[in-house]
C-alpha cells in the first residue's frame, strides 16, 4: 500500500482528526469545580493525564472539574501524581493564597503533619495520646532435744586431752553411729515412786574395773507388757568402748538404792547387743520388740479423736481446726483442715487427727476472718519455739481444747472448772528427796475440799512434762492441796500436811472471774525442802495457766533485788561509760525473795567450820543452769556439729579431785549439758583444773580458759563457740535478754537486765608512766547500784554510786569466810550487794551477774599517746584484772580472750602502728589447756605442753600504788596481732562476768585520748503509741538534722574532704565507675492495660525548670491500680530502665540510692507510699518494694515530703532496702518504677552511691585553730558544717555531713562529733520534723546529766542575764541564751592569722531563726584544755501524736432489733504518713449497737481500710457505710467499705474519724454490673472510652410508667461515675432496700441501672433500653440484660446488669448544588442551573484490589431543581441520604442545556470515624462553618457545589472580522489538530 494511501480508512481518520479538533476549538471549555458553600477544607483537582516522563501538560488550565476558587497551575517536579500528598512542590502564589487554614505552605500538608517537620525523631512511645482512651509471697523442733541430733556422729573436741576418737583408737574399738538407748521394763514389785538409775563398768577384758557415774533414766510413755518403762541415751561418751562389762539398772527412791538390782549383764556386752533393746527385769531378758513413743514420729495420733469446748461467753461461728507440720527450716506447711462450723456456748464438738499426711500442730481459727483464736501447739509434747505452745496429747486425758476469752487450755473438756500444777520448778529433786512429783515425771496428788463438799482427792493427769491438771471441778470446792504423794484419809490432807516442801498448804483456789484456768506455780525447793518445820509446806503463787513464770511480779510485796535511789551528780572529773548489768537468779531468787533474807546459820549452834560448805550454797543457780544447758542443747547434742563446744554455768561446781562434796553427786539429776566431758567441763568451770586428763595438779587458779565465745560478733552479741556456723547461732545466754526475761525451757524470767547504768572511772597513773589512764579498781572503789531519782529522770535511769560501806562487797572463800591478804579484808565488784544484812554470809550474796561496757575510741597515728612530762610516747592500753570471764571485743571482733571461772587473771591491749595500719596485739596472763589453748601458759610446769616464758611485764600501780608486778605468759602471735585503718573510730564492747562464787575482783583501766565532743541523739516517745503500731518507729531512718557552726575564734581553716563513689544512670558520664548506656521500655498493653509511658524526654516542659540538659524519664500509666489491692497489677505498670547489651552495674560498697521525683499532676499531692522502684538483676532476682510493697519505712533515708508539681529528692537506704534470696548486687541490669495512680511523673538524677569516706582524718588534736571553721570564719555568720566527721553507734565508720549541711539519724541512734567544732563556736542544731507526726523537745546534757541551769563566766554571757533550764524544752531547733565573748580565747584568736570576723553577737540578732547554742561547758564556762574535755549531748525527743478510730454499728429504721457483734476487718497502712510499717497492719475488731469499737492512740497520718465481715452472726444485712471526721483521703468507696486517715485528737472530738456501719434484718437488693464495648460487627471493642456514667434508679413495682422511674441517690451522689480499671468497667449498689419500708404497705421496690450523659450543669440524661449514646462524637447503641438472684439465708438478693454499648456507624449525607462557573444570572451572580442529573454508586475492592462499583447497593439518582439543589429522583428528597461509611462515585450523567458535562466522576470517601476525602486529597475531620459539617450523634453532611462551563457558541452566519476569526482561529485548528494526532498516535489511537 502506497504511503501516502488514501483509502477510505485514511481519510475517515484524518476527518475525524478534524472535526475532533473543530469540535475542540468550539468548545473551549474551562474546568468544572466542586466548591465550598462557604470555605472548603481541601484542593480536590480532575486527575491529569501525564506523559510517560512522569511530566505534566496542563501548564496554562489545570482540566480539572472541580473548583478550588480560582485557576491553579502547577509543576509536578517530583514525577509523583498530585494529590498524593508526596513531593508536591508548588510554584504558583495562587497555591499559596488559596491554602487552607489547616495547611502549611505545603498544600497537601495538614498542620498535625507540620508538627513533626522538626528534625528530630521522637520514639513511637513518646507520644501522648488522648488519656480518655484504653486498650481492651523457730526454732526447729528440740523436744526430744537430742532427737534433733541422732544422724551425727558424737565427736569431743580437739582441744580435748583425749578424744573420743583416740579412746576408740587406743582400744582397738571400731566406730558405732551413736547416739542408740537401752531400756529397762521393771518387776511387778517397783515401788510406785521410784525411778531407774543406770550402772555401768566401761572395763574390758583383763582391765580393772571402771565404773561410770550412775545417770537417771527417764521413764517412757509407752509401757511393756503393762509395767512401767525407763531408758538411757547412749553415747559416745558414756559408752567409750562401744561396750560394758556390766550393766546394772537400779530403783531408786530419793537420794537411796532400792532392791533389787536388776543385774543385766556381768560379763562384757558388745553395744550391738543392748542397744535399742529392752531388759525385761521380769524375766530377766533382753528382748527387741519394744517400740518406745518416737515424739517425732508425726503420725502417732493419727486418726485420733480431738475435741473442741466453747466455755466463752459468746457463741463462736465458723470455727476451723488447721493443722501443720513444721518444716526444715522453721516454717510451717498446713496439711489439713477441719471444719467445726458454729460451736454455742457450753457445747463441745469432736474431730479427727488428719492421716493424710504427718502433722504435729494445731491451731484454731473462727469467724468469717478466720481470725487466730489459739496460739500453735504442738500435741506430741516436743520443745516448741517462741510464740507456740506444747502438750502430749492423750485420747483419755488430754484431748481437748477449752476455749474461752480470758485463756485456753488442754483437758478433758469435763464440766467444772479446771485447776492445773505448773511442776516446772517443784519436779528438780537433788540433795533431797522431796520434789513434787517425787520422780521426774511422776504423779502429782490433790485434795479438794469446799464448805458441804465432800472432800475429792486423787492423782492429777498430766498435760504436759511439767503442767498437770483435775477439771470438772465443781464451783463449791475453793481449797486444794498439791503433794508428791498419796492424798486422803490415809495420806496427806488438811490436817496431815508433808513437811519439806513434799506438799503445798491449803490453798485457796482463785475465782473464776480471777483466772479462768487457775494454775499453782510452785516455787523451787529452796529454802522448803531443806527443813522439816511442821509449817514447812512449798509455796508458790496462782496465775493463769501457761503464763510467764515469775514470782516476783505474782506474788504480793517481793522485791528480788534492792536497787535504792538516789540522785545522779555528774563529776567533771569522771568518765562515765555507758554499761548494762545482767542479773541472774539463783533458786530462791526464782521464788521472788531476796538474798538479804536467806539463811546464814546452817548447823545447830551455827559454829560448825563445815556447816556452809554444802551444795546448798555452792550450787544454788540450778533451775537457771538447767535452763541455760537446755538452751545449749538447742543447738544440737552435745558433740554434734554445730553444738555447744565448751558450755558454762553459774556456781560453784566442785571437782571430785577434792574429795568433798563434789558436784558430780548432783550432775546425774542436773543432767548438764556437756558435764559427760569430764575435765573440760569443769576446766571451764571451776578454777582448779585444766582439761589435761593426765595432769592431776589442782592449782590452776588464776589460769583463764579461752574459746568459750566465739570470734566473731553476731548482730553486736556474743556467740557460744561451735555454733558459729550453724543455723542456730547462740548468743552467750548469761548476755542474752531475751532468754533471760522468759524465752527459756522454764519459761520463767531468770534474771533482770539493767541498761542504761553509768559506771564511773577516775583518773590515774596506773602505770607509773606519766600518762593519765581511767582506770577503777574494786580493790579501791566499792561501787553500788542507784537508781537515778532525780527531777524528770526517767524509770530506767540508773548508776553505780561510790559507797564507804564496803563490808557488802568483802570477797569470801568456799567456807564463807572473808578473804584476806597480809590479814586485810579483799574487795570486789558486787554492784547488787548494797543491802546485805549485818553479819552476812557468802550465801547472801549476789554473785550471779554480768556487765557490758561499751564506748567509741579512734587511736592515734602512730597508736600512742604523749607522756606528761613530755617524755617517750606511751603505747595506748586497755587493761582488765579480776575474775571470772571476760571477752573484750572491737568492731565485733574478739580481741581478748579472758575466758573461763578463775581467780584473779588480767589481760592487756597494746596498740601501736605498722605503716598505714593501726595494731593491736592481746596479752594474757596465764592460761591453761583447754577450749582453743593446747598449751599452758604459765609457771606450774616446764614440759612441752608448757609455755613458760614471759611475754611482757607491766607494774601496776592502781590509785594506791599498789606496786604489782603482772607476768603475761601469753602474747598473741602474729593470727592475734589485729590491724586497723588509721583515723577510724571503733567501739569496744567488754562483757564482764562473776559466776563462779566467792570473788569478784574488777580492775579496768584504758588511756584512749579523750577528745571534745558533741552527741545528738533521737528518741522517739511511742509509749503512748497502741500496741498495733509498736515497732513502727524503730529501725527508720525518718530524722533529718542540719548543723551549723560559727567559729568565733581562729580563722580559716578548711575541712577534710570525702571520697564518694557514684554510678549515675542516666547520666553515665557523670558516674565515677565506668559508663554504661540503657533504653526504657514498658509492658506490652494488655486489653484492658491503657497506655503505658516511660520514656527519655529530651525537651523537658518548662515548668519542670530543667535547662541543663539533665536526662529525664516520664513515666505515665493510664490506669490506676487499686483493687483488689494496691500495686495488684505492677508488672502491667512498671517503667523499665535496661542496661544495654550485656551490661550490668556492681552496686557492692553503695551505700544509697537517690533520685529527684516530679509529679506533674493537680489532684492532691502524690505520696511516695504509692511508688515502687525495684532493682532486678540479670536473672530476674529482685530488690526493693517486693511483692505488692511500696517505697517507705526502713527503705528511706531521711524524711520525705511530697508535693506535686516541683522537684523532691528521694534518697534510699540500699542497706536496708529488702531482697530475694540470691539477688545479685553485683550483676543489676534493670531499675523498674512505677505508681498505683494514674500520674505523669517525672524521674532524674538516679545516683548510687557510696557513703562519704573522710579523705583525711582530724585524729586527735586539742589545737582549737586546728578545727575545721567550714568557711564562717571569715564570714562571721553561720554555715553548714560540711564535711564534719562523725560516728554512729548504729551505723559502723566515719561519716561526714552532707553538702547541705545534713545528717540522718534514727529511733535511739546518737553520733558523735569529736573534736569537730572549737570551743566556744556557735552551733545550730535543727531537726526537720514532721510537726504533724511529732512534738518535739530537746534536753541538753553535759557529762551524762541534763543541764537545769545555765550560768555567765569570764568568756560568755546570757542574754537578757537569764539563766535558762535545757531540760525538756519544746522546739526543734535548741538554743541556750549564751552569748560568746568575743575575746573569750585571748586577742591573738581574734586577728593576723587568726583573723575572725565575729562581731560579740549571737546569730539570732541577724536572723531571730537562728537558734544557737555555745560549744562550751555549763558546769564550768571557763575551762579550758587543763580543766578537761566539753562533752555535750543533745538529745532531741519526738513524742508521737495520735489520733483515734471509732467504728459504730448502727441499726437501720424500721429494723427489728440487731443484738449480734459485729466483725470489721481493719486494714492500716501508710503508718505516720510515712509508710513506717513493713508490711499492711492488719486486726479484725468487733462492735454492737450502742456498744462502738474505739481503736485509740494510732499514729496521725495513717490510712485506714474498714469493711465489715459479712455475713453477720444474726444475719442482719449491710445496708450502708458511712465515715465522718479524719483526715485526707476520708471516705466511702463503697456500701461496706470505708477509708481515710488519722488526725490527732481524742476520742469523741470532733475531728475524730468515725465510720458508721449500718445494718438491717429487713430484705436487701445487691446490684452488681459491667460495661461490655462492642464494635458495630459485635466484636469487642479494644479501644473505647475509659469513663461513663450510671444512675440507679427505682419504682414500686405496681408502678408500670416509665415516668415513675425515680433517680436513687447512692454514696450522696445521684449518678455514678464508672472507669475503666484492670478488671474491666464494673460498678455495685449493694444493700439497698427490697421494699419501700416508710410506706404502711411496703410495697416492693424493682431497680433498674442505666446509663446517660452528664451535660454542663451537671444534669443526667438517661438513655432508654437501645436508645443512642453520644461519647467523644461516636455513636453507640445502648442495651441492658438483667438476671436475678433470690435472696438466701444471711444473704441479700442479687441483681447483675450488664451495659453493652454497640458503636453506631455513622450517618452521611451528600449535597450537591449545581452552578454555571460563570457570572452570567441574575444580578450578574452564577446561575444556578436546574435539570442536571448525578448518579451515586457505592464503591468496593475486588479480590485484585481494583476498585469496582458495590451491586448490593442501589444506585442512587437525583436531578437538579431550578435552586440549583439536587433531589432524589424517586422521592423529590434534598440530597443522598443515609450513607453508611465507604467509597462513593458520584457521576453527572445530564448536563444543563448549553453546559458541559464533568470530565469525570468525582470519588468520596466517608469513613467511620467520621471524616471525608474527595478526590484525592486527605481525609478531614468535620468543621462547622465548611462544607463539612456535623457530628456523629446528628449525622454529616458534606456540601458540593458543582461549577459547569457554558458550550462556546459558533460566529452567526455573516459575522463581523472574518478574518480576524481565520487568523485566530486556523492556527489554533492546526495546532489543536498536530496535538490531538500526536497524542492520539502516541496512545494507539485504537478502540477495542
Amino acid at each position: 500500500m502506497s504511503k501516502h494511501s488514501t483509502t477510505h480508512r485514511t481519510l475517515s481518520r484524518r476527518l475525524a482528526a478534524l472535526l475532533a479538533v473543530l469540535a475542540l476549538l468550539a468548545a473551549l471549555a474551562l474546568p468544572v469545580y466542586a466548591e465550598a458553600q462557604t470555605e472548603a477544607p481541601m484542593q480536590t483537582q480532575e486527575t491529569v493525564e501525564t506523559d510517560n516522563n512522569g511530566e505534566t501538560d496542563n501548564n496554562g488550565e489545570t482540566g480539572s472539574d472541580v473548583e478550588a476558587g480560582s485557576d491553579v497551575e502547577t509543576d509536578d517536579k517530583s514525577g509523583t501524581n498530585e494529590g498524593t500528598g508526596a513531593g508536591a512542590d508548588t510554584d504558583s502564589n495562587d497555591t499559596n493564597d488559596n491554602a487552607l487554614p489547616s495547611t502549611t505552605g505545603d498544600s497537601n500538608t495538614t498542620a498535625d503533619d507540620a508538627a513533626n517537620d522538626t528534625p528530630q525523631t521522637l520514639p513511637a512511645d513518646n507520644i501522648d495520646t488522648t488519656a480518655g482512651k484504653t486498650t481492651t509471697n523457730d526454732t526447729l523442733d528440740t523436744m526430744d532435744e537430742d532427737e534433733d541430733a541422732k544422724q551425727d556422729i558424737v565427736t569431743r573436741s580437739a582441744d580435748d586431752a583425749e578424744t573420743a576418737g583416740d579412746a576408740a583408737t587406743d582400744n582397738g574399738t571400731a566406730a558405732y553411729s551413736y547416739p542408740a538407748w537401752v531400756y529397762v521394763a521393771v518387776a511387778d514389785n517397783f515401788g510406785a515412786g521410784w525411778t531407774v538409775k543406770f550402772n555401768s563398768n566401761k572395763a574390758k577384758e583383763n582391765e580393772q574395773e571402771n565404773w561410770l557415774v550412775k545417770q537417771s533414766m527417764v521413764e517412757q510413755r509407752t509401757l511393756y507388757d503393762g509395767r512401767r518403762v525407763f531408758g538411757f541415751e547412749l553415747t559416745q561418751e558414756n559408752c567409750p568402748n562401744n561396750g560394758y562389762s556390766r550393766i546394772q539398772f537400779l530403783p531408786w527412791y530419793g537420794n537411796d538404792q532400792q532392791n533389787p538390782i536388776y543385774e543385766a549383764s556381768s560379763t562384757w556386752m558388745d553395744i550391738e547387743n543392748f542397744a535399742n533393746k529392752l531388759y525385761d527385769a521380769k524375766k530377766g531378758e533382753w528382748v527387741n520388740d519394744y517400740k518406745p513413743f518416737d515424739p517425732t514420729n508425726h503420725t502417732a495420733f493419727s486418726g485420733k479423736t480431738m475435741a473442741f469446748k466453747n466455755a466463752g461467753t459468746d457463741e463462736l461461728t465458723s470455727v476451723v481446726a488447721h493443722f501443720y507440720e513444721k518444716n526444715e527450716d522453721g516454717s510451717f506447711s498446713e496439711v489439713a483442715t477441719q471444719e467445726l462450723n458454729n460451736i454455742p456456748v457450753g457445747t463441745k464438738k469432736e474431730f479427727k487427727i488428719p492421716t493424710e499426711k504427718p502433722c504435729g500442730f494445731v491451731q484454731f481459727t473462727a469467724g468469717e476472718s478466720a481470725n487466730k483464736i489459739s496460739s500453735l501447739y504442738n500435741f506430741y509434747g516436743q520443745e516448741v519455739g517462741t510464740g507456740e505452745e506444747s502438750f502430749l496429747f492423750d485420747e483419755t486425758n488430754c484431748f481437748c481444747f477449752v476455749y474461752t476469752e480470758k485463756a485456753s487450755n488442754w483437758t478433758k473438756g469435763s464440766e467444772g472448772r479446771t485447776i492445773c500444777y505448773d511442776a516446772t520448778f517443784s519436779k528438780l529433786s537433788l540433795d533431797t528427796a522431796n520434789a513434787i512429783p517425787s520422780i521426774v515425771g511422776g504423779d502429782v496428788y490433790y485434795y479438794l475440799t469446799g464448805p458441804n463438799k465432800t472432800a475429792l482427792f486423787g492423782k492429777m493427769t498430766k498435760q504436759s512434762d511439767d503442767l498437770y491438771y483435775i477439771d470438772g471441778v465443781d464451783e463449791d470446792y475453793d481449797h486444794i492441796i498439791f503433794a508428791a504423794r498419796k492424798t486422803g484419809d490415809n495420806g496427806i490432807k488438811p490436817d496431815n500436811l508433808a513437811r519439806s516442801g513434799e506438799s503445798t498448804a491449803n490453798l485457796e483456789i482463785p475465782s473464776a472471774d480471777q483466772y479462768a484456768f487457775p494454775c499453782f506455780y510452785a516455787d523451787t525447793g529452796d529454802d522448803s525442802t531443806y527443813k522439816s518445820d511442821t509449817n514447812n509446806q512449798r509455796d508458790g503463787y496462782w496465775a493463769e495457766v501457761n503464763t510467764l513464770r515469775n514470782a516476783e511480779a505474782n506474788k504480793a510485796d517481793k522485791t528480788v533485788v534492792d536497787v535504792l535511789p538516789a540522785k545522779f551528780k555528774a563529776d567533771s572529773s569522771t568518765k562515765y561509760i555507758d554499761t548494762t548489768l545482767y542479773d541472774y537468779y539463783s533458786d530462791w531468787e526464782l521464788n521472788g525473795n531476796n538474798r538479804d533474807t536467806y539463811a546464814h546459820n546452817f548447823s545447830g549452834d551455827g559454829k560448825d567450820p563445815n556447816a556452809f560448805s554444802a551444795h546448798r550454797n555452792w550450787v544454788p543457780f540450778r533451775q537457771f543452769d538447767q535452763a541455760v544447758s537446755d538452751y545449749y542443747l538447742s543447738a544440737g547434742a552435745f558433740g554434734s556439729n554445730n553444738s555447744v563446744l565448751y558450755p558454762i554455768y553459774t556456781g560453784h561446781f566442785q571437782p571430785q579431785e577434792f574429795n568433798f562434796k563434789s558436784f558430780a553427786e548432783l550432775s546425774g539429776a542436773l543432767n548438764l549439758f556437756g558435764f559427760t566431758n569430764g575435765r573440760a567441763f569443769m576446766a571451764a568451770n571451776n578454777s582448779a583444773l585444766c582439761a589435761k586428763t593426765d595432769d592431776n595438779r589442782t592449782e590452776y587458779y588464776d589460769y583463764t580458759f579461752r574459746g568459750i565465745v566465739a570470734d566473731q560478733e553476731v548482730n553486736g552479741q556474743p556467740i557460744m563457740r561451735g555454733t558459729e556456723n550453724g543455723t542456730n547461732k547462740l548468743v552467750e545466754p548469761h548476755f542474752n535478754e531475751d532468754f533471760l526475761k522468759g524465752n527459756n525451757s522454764k519459761k520463767a524470767k531468770l534474771g533482770d537486765v539493767y541498761e542504761n547504768v553509768s559506771f564511773p572511772f577516775t583518773q590515774a597513773d596506773v602505770f607509773g608512766e606519766k600518762v593519765k589512764y581511767w582506770a577503777f579498781d574494786a580493790a579501791d572503789t566499792t561501787l553500788y547500784l542507784k537508781q537515778d531519782s532525780s527531777d524528770n529522770s526517767s524509770d530506767n535511769s540508773y548508776f553505780l554510786q561510790k559507797s564507804q560501806n564496803r563490808t557488802a562487797s568483802e570477797n569470801r572463800v568456799s567456807n564463807s569466810d572473808v578473804k584476806k591478804e597480809n590479814d586485810k579484808p579483799t574487795y570486789g565488784f558486787f554492784p547488787f550487794n548494797e543491802t546485805i544484812p549485818d553479819g552476812a554470809q557468802a550465801s547472801n550474796y549476789n554473785y550471779g551477774f554480768g556487765a557490758k561496757l561499751q564506748f567509741n575510741f579512734t587511736l592515734t597515728e602512730n597508736g600512742k599517746v604523749k607522756s606528761d612530762d613530755g617524755g617517750e610516747d606511751v603505747p595506748i592500753k586497755f587493761f582488765f584484772s579480776g575474775d571470772d570471764d571476760v571477752w573484750v571485743f572491737i568492731d565485733g571482733q574478739l580481741v581478748l580472750d579472758v575466758g573461763g571461772a578463775h581467780g584473779k587473771a588480767s589481760g592487756l591491749l597494746e596498740f601501736g602502728a605498722s605503716g598505714d595500719k593501726n595494731t593491736v596485739t592481746p596479752y594474757v596472763s596465764k592460761v591453761k589447756i583447754g577450749g582453743t589453748a593446747n598449751l599452758n601458759s604459765g609457771n606450774l610446769g616446764n614440759s612441752n605442753d608448757w609455755d613458760n616464758k614471759v611475754k611482757k611485764t607491766i607494774t601496776y600501780q592502781g590509785s594506791n600504788n599498789k606496786n604489782e608486778k603482772i607476768d603475761f605468759y601469753y602474747a598473741g602471735d602474729t593470727g592475734d596481732t589485729i590491724e586497723y585503718d588509721k583515723g577510724t573510730t571503733h567501739t569496744l564492747t567488754m562483757y564482764y562476768m562473776e559466776r563462779g562464787m566467792w570473788e569478784s575482783n574488777m580492775a579496768i583501766a584504758f588511756n584512749f585520748p579523750d577528745s571534745n565532743e558533741l552527741q545528738v541523739q533521737k528518741i522517739v516517745d511511742d509509749r503512748n503509741v497502741n500496741d498495733l503500731f509498736v515497732g513502727c518507729f524503730d529501725d527508720q531512718r525518718l530524722f533529718n538534722f542540719t548543723i551549723r557552726n560559727q567559729a568565733t575564734h581562729y580563722g580559716t581553716t578548711p575541712a577534710a574532704n570525702d571520697a564518694v563513689t557514684t554510678i549515675n544512670l542516666l547520666e553515665p558520664n557523670k558516674s565515677t565507675p565506668d559508663k554504661k548506656d540503657f533504653t526504657t521500655t514498658v509492658p506490652s498493653k494488655t486489653d484492658t492495660g491503657g497506655e503505658n509511658r516511660f520514656t527519655i524526654v529530651k525537651s523537658p516542659p518548662s515548668k519542670l525548670k530543667v535547662t541543663d540538659g539533665t536526662t529525664l524519664l516520664n513515666w505515665f500509666t493510664e490506669l490506676e491500680d487499686l483493687t483488689p489491692s494496691p500495686g495488684s497489677n505492677k508488672n502491667k505498670r512498671y517503667g523499665i530502665l535496661r542496661l544495654d547489651g550485656d551490661q550490668t552495674i556492681d552496686i557492692t560498697g553503695m551505700s544509697y540510692l537517690s533520685f529527684d521525683v516530679y509529679v506533674d499532676s493537680d489532684e492532691g499531692d502524690a505520696a511516695l507510699s504509692n511508688m515502687y522502684l525495684e532493682l532486678r538483676d540479670s536473672k530476674g532476682k529482685q530488690k526493693g518494694c517486693l511483692g505488692q510493697t511500696f517505697i517507705g519505712g526502713k527503705d528511706l533515708y531521711g524524711q520525705v515530703e511530697m508535693h506535686n508539681n516541683q522537684w523532691i529528692t528521694v534518697k534510699l537506704s540500699l542497706d536496708d532496702v529488702k531482697a530475694d534470696d540470691n539477688f545479685d548486687k553485683k550483676d543489676v541490669k534493670e531499675l523498674r518504677f512505677g505508681c498505683n495512680y494514674p500520674r505523669s511523673i517525672y524521674l532524674r538524677n538516679i545516683v548510687f552511691s557510696s557513703k562519704a569516706v573522710p579523705q583525711t582524718v582530724t585524729g586527735f588534736t586539742t589545737k582549737q585553730e586546728d578545727i575545721a571553721d567550714y568557711g564562717s570564719a571569715a564570714s562571721g555568720t553561720l554555715k553548714p558544717a560540711v564535711n564534719a566527721q562523725y560516728t554512729s553507734d548504729a551505723e559502723k565508720g566515719t561519716m561526714v555531713v552532707d553538702k547541705n549541711g545534713g545528717f540522718v539519724l534514727k529511733n535511739k541512734e546518737m553520733v558523735t562529733f569529736k573534736d569537730q567544732f572549737r570551743r566556744g563556736s556557735y552551733l545550730s542544731i535543727n531537726e526537720q520534723v514532721d510537726k504533724n507526726l511529732f512534738d518535739t523537745h530537746w534536753t541538753i546534757y553535759e557529762d551524762g546529766m541534763p543541764v537545769k541551769s545555765t550560768k555567765a563566766g569570764q568568756k560568755l554571757t546570757l542574754k537578757d542575764n537569764k539563766s535558762l533550764s535545757l531540760e525538756n524544752q519544746t522546739g526543734t531547733a535548741p538554743d541556750d541564751g549564751r552569748i560568746e565573748k568575743v575575746n573569750a580565747e585571748g586577742e591573738s584568736a581574734q586577728k593576723d592569722n587568726n583573723h575572725n570576723a565575729y562581731d560579740d553577737k549571737k546569730p539570732s540578732t541577724q536572723n531571730p531563726n537562728d537558734n544557737t547554742i555555745v560549744f562550751r561547758s555549763y558546769a564550768n564556762p571557763d575551762a579550758t584544755d587543763a580543766d578537761g574535755e566539753t562533752q555535750l549531748k543533745v538529745v532531741f525527743v519526738n513524742t508521737v501524736k495520735t489520733g483515734s478510730l471509732t467504728i459504730v454499728k448502727q441499726q437501720a429504721k424500721g429494723s427489728d432489733p440487731l443484738k449480734g457483734t459485729y466483725h470489721f476487718k481493719v486494714r492500716f497502712t501508710n503508718v505516720g504518713g510515712h509508710a513506717l510499717e513493713d508490711e499492711a497492719i492488719e486486726k479484725e475488731y468487733t462492735a454492737k449497737v450502742d456498744a462502738p469499737c474505739v481503736i485509740k492512740n494510732i499514729p496521725v497520718g495513717t490510712r485506714f481500710t474498714i469493711k465489715e465481715v459479712t455475713p453477720t452472726e444474726d444475719g442482719s444485712k449491710l445496708t450502708n457505710a458511712s465515715v465522718t471526721g479524719g483526715g485526707s483521703g476520708t471516705m466511702v468507696l463503697d456500701n461496706q467499705t470505708v477509708r481515710g486517715s488519722i488526725v490527732a485528737g481524742d476520742a469523741g472530738d470532733e475531728n475524730q474519724a468515725v465510720a458508721t456501719f449500718t445494718n438491717t434484718k429487713q430484705e436487701l437488693l445487691d446490684i452488681t454490673g459491667e460495661k461490655v464495648w462492642k464494635n458495630a460487627d459485635n466484636s469487642l471493642m479494644t479501644e473505647h472510652p475509659a469513663t461513663i456514667y450510671v444512675q440507679l434508679q427505682r419504682r414500686c413495682v405496681s408502678e408500670t410508667s416509665e415516668l415513675s422511674w425515680t433517680p436513687v441517690p447512692y454514696l450522696n451522689e445521684i449518678y455514678t461515675r464508672v472507669e475503666q480499671k484492670y478488671e474491666g468497667m464494673k460498678f455495685s449498689f449493694l444493700g439497698l432496700p427490697a421494699k419501700d419500708y416508710d410506706s404502711k404497705n411496703q410495697p416492693p421496690y424493682e431497680y433498674r441501672v442505666v446509663e446517660g450523659s452528664v451535660d454542663n450543669e451537671g444534669v443526667f440524661h438517661a438513655v432508654e433500653d437501645k436508645g443512642p449514646i453520644t461519647i467523644d462524637e461516636k455513636v453507640y447503641s445502648v442495651t441492658y440484660t438483667v438476671s436475678n438472684t433470690a435472696a438466701a439465708d444471711k444473704s441479700n438478693a442479687k441483681q447483675t446488669v450488664t451495659i453493652t454499648n454497640t458503636q453506631q456507624d455513622p450517618k452521611f449525607t451528600l449535597d450537591v448544588t449545581k452552578k454555571s462557573a460563570e457570572n452570567d444570572g441574575e444580578n450578574g451572580q452564577q446561575k444556578l442551573l436546574a435539570g442536571v442529573e448525578f448518579t451515586l454508586e457505592k464503591m468496593k475492592n475486588d479480590d485484585n484490589g481494583k476498585l469496582v462499583v458495590d451491586e448490593t447497593f442501589n444506585k442512587l439518582t437525583g436531578v437538579t431543581n431550578e435552586h440549583g439543589v439536587l433531589m432524589l429522583k424517586d422521592n423529590e428528597t434534598q440530597g443522598f441520604k443515609e450513607l453508611e461509611a465507604g467509597t462513593y462515585r458520584l457521576t453527572e450523567t445530564k448536563a444543563a442545556k448549553d453546559y458541559n458535562l464533568l470530565s469525570e466522576p468525582i470519588t468520596i470517601i466517608f469513613s467511620k470515624d467520621g471524616k471525608c476525602k474527595v478526590g484525592a486529597d486527605v481525609l478531614t475531620a468535620a468543621k462547622p462553618g465548611t462544607n463539612y459539617t456535623g457530628d456523629a450523634a446528628t449525622g454529616y453532611t458534606l456540601s458540593l457545589t458543582v461549577l459547569n462551563r457554558k458550550t462556546p457558541a459558533l460566529p452567526h452566519t455573516g459575522a463581523d472580522a472574518p478574518s480576524l476569526w481565520l487568523l485566530i482561529g486556523l492556527p489554533l485548528a492546526v495546532a489543536g489538530l498536530l496535538i490531538l494526532v500526536f497524542r492520539y498516535n502516541k496512545k494507539g489511537g485504537r478502540t477495542r
